[in-house]
């Protein structure tokens, strides 16, 4: 396994599971390329790692599908970058009712968190533009995959077709690359702080409590390195218990 032959992508770097797995990746070797909407959220990402100048920031509109795939293969092939390793942590988040989700906000949100793994993969996986590099795929998906909740008809479509993916990706890239899939119980950011504060003892759902950022985070780390070698198309719960009740 070539994981630590080229840098790491990270979508959705500027979130706060996004910012974790940045920070976490760094702590165990990982050369980081981040993007997210935002450069000032970006650069705010990168002035929390240890070697902040090591690491390179892509400001990347992932609802622009196309032009994604363009401005990732001209910033490679620019700075001379290639990429072993990718996490797909980008996606919109919202709780909307299904009469409320209209056509432009669903397919934003399959934009955004699926399309774009399409596109991504397209340019990593081409071997004009990265060799033969890659060799890990992580994809936070979600346990609203497989738990249904009421506002989340949207948000639970994407985060199930992405174990769909993620499964013929691993068949389809084996045995060069591993293709896995981390699917989070809820973890409270500046995103979903509200829902924690609307709830009463929220807590009660989660057998082993309240998770953190770093829980998700280290599941990412551990798919991405050697100890994971034998490991592929699988989906990995880290929910503190939430989806056994």
């Amino acid at each position: 396994m070539k994981s630590m032959t080229g840098y790491t992508l990270i979508t959705g770097a500027a979130s706060d599971i996004g910012r974790q797995i940045c920070i976490s990746l760094e702590a165990a070797g990982h050369v980081l390329i981040m993007t997210d909407l935002e450069e000032s959220a970006l650069l705010e990402t990168r002035s929390s790692l240890r070697f902040p100048d090591k690491h390179h920031i892509l400001p990347l509109d992932l609802s622009e599908v196309e032009q994604v795939e363009v401005t990732l293969t001209d910033y490679m092939f620019k700075n001379h970058l290639a990429v072993s390793n990718v996490v797909f942590a980008a996606g919109i988040f919202a709780v909307k009712p299904i009469k409320m989700a209209n056509y432009a906000f669903v397919k934003k949100s399959f934009d955004v968190a699926l399309f774009s793994i399409f596109a991504i993969t397209r340019v990593l996986t081409s071997k004009k533009t990265n060799a033969g590099n890659l060799c890990g795929i992580v994809m936070i998906s979600s346990v609203s995959a497989v738990l249904g909740t009421k506002g989340y008809g949207t948000y639970g479509a994407v985060k199930a077709a992405m174990l769909g993916l993620m499964k013929s990706m691993a068949v389809e890239f084996a045995p060069q690359v591993r293709v896995n899939a981390v699917l989070p119980g809820g973890i409270r950011t500046r995103t979903t702080n509200f829902i924690f504060e609307m709830q009463e003892n929220p807590n009660l759902r989660y057998l082993l409590g309240e998770g953190e950022k770093t829980d998700i985070a280290n599941m990412v780390e551990f798919l991405l390195s050697d100890k994971a070698r034998w490991i592929t198309g699988q989906e990995f719960v880290v929910d503190g218990g939430l989806t056994t009740c």
